[in-house]
């Protein structure tokens, strides 16, 4: 699975890391094989060759698999692919023996180098996720209804206090606990087993929501059906273009009731 999911990038990380050993393993039991060997005559050039090969294209595969399916950024790919050495020969060894041997060591390389960018980038990935998720829970705007005191708070401002069982009362406290889904004015009158007589508009405005904090809160309201988003954190303020809220004007607001 191609992800940029930071735990994804971590589990291939693992996996390339546990290649990597392995493939370090390899060429150092093939090379030493070679040069503990050579000088015996019933040492098979040819055969070692082909055991070599076939160890190195095994993990060669196994390799790019995992990059080709899990990893995004396909330049890691192509880096693998197109890996270059250097002319460097090893002393006294034939040509294609030499080749193949730096040709393994250079892989590996390359494979290292992967594995530090990839750690690069599951670190950057780590932080925005950190970020996105911290802009998730970062609460602006909540209502918080006490069904004791019946007060209705904007944050720390008490904008109402339905009187007790009244009709604003019963139907905001089921409202208050169903939020961020639609709600029908059917499911209200069950729920209260009471028929609502004002229009939910009404409701809602007499429960201190005005029209700043109406629009903030109930996206949607109509005679059937109502919707009540809470709380407002700053992700979804930004997604739905949201003008913010003057709590001081609020405040003052609820202020000037009270003496009126």
């Amino acid at each position: 699975m191609i992800t940029n999911n930071s735990n994804q990038i971590d589990q291939t990380i693992t996996k390339l890391d546990d290649l990597l050993i392995d493939g370090y393993s390899k060429h150092k039991t093939q090379k030493s094989y070679y040069f503990d060997n050579r000088s015996i005559s019933e040492f098979d050039i040819n055969k070692y060759l082909q055991d070599t090969t076939g160890i190195l294209n095994d993990w060669y595969r196994t390799v790019v698999k995992i990059l080709n399916e899990e990893v995004t950024d396909k330049h890691h790919l192509f880096h693998f692919l197109q890996h270059k050495g250097d002319s460097m020969s090893l002393i006294g060894v034939p040509q294609n023996i030499s080749n193949l041997l730096i040709s393994f060591e250079y892989y590996l390389y390359s494979l290292e180098d992967i594995i530090l960018r990839l750690s690069e980038t599951r670190n950057l990935t780590i932080r925005q996720e950190i970020a996105e998720k911290e802009s998730q829970t970062d609460i602006l705007y909540k209502i918080t209804y006490n069904s004791h005191k019946r007060e209705v708070r904007l944050n720390n401002i008490v904008i109402a206090k339905p009187d007790f069982t009244s009709e604003n009362d019963k139907c905001f406290n089921f409202i208050y606990n169903n939020p961020n889904r639609p709600i029908t004015l059917k499911e209200i009158e069950t729920a209260i087993d009471d028929t609502v007589k004002k229009r939910l508009a009404q409701v809602v405005q007499d429960l201190g929501f005005s029209k700043d904090i109406k629009d903030m809160f109930f996206p949607g309201i109509t005679k059937t059906s109502i919707m009540f988003v809470n709380p407002i954190t700053k992700q979804y303020a930004i997604e739905n273009e949201l003008r913010p809220l003057n709590l001081k004007q609020v405040e003052d607001r609820v202020c000037q009731s009270k003496t009126e």
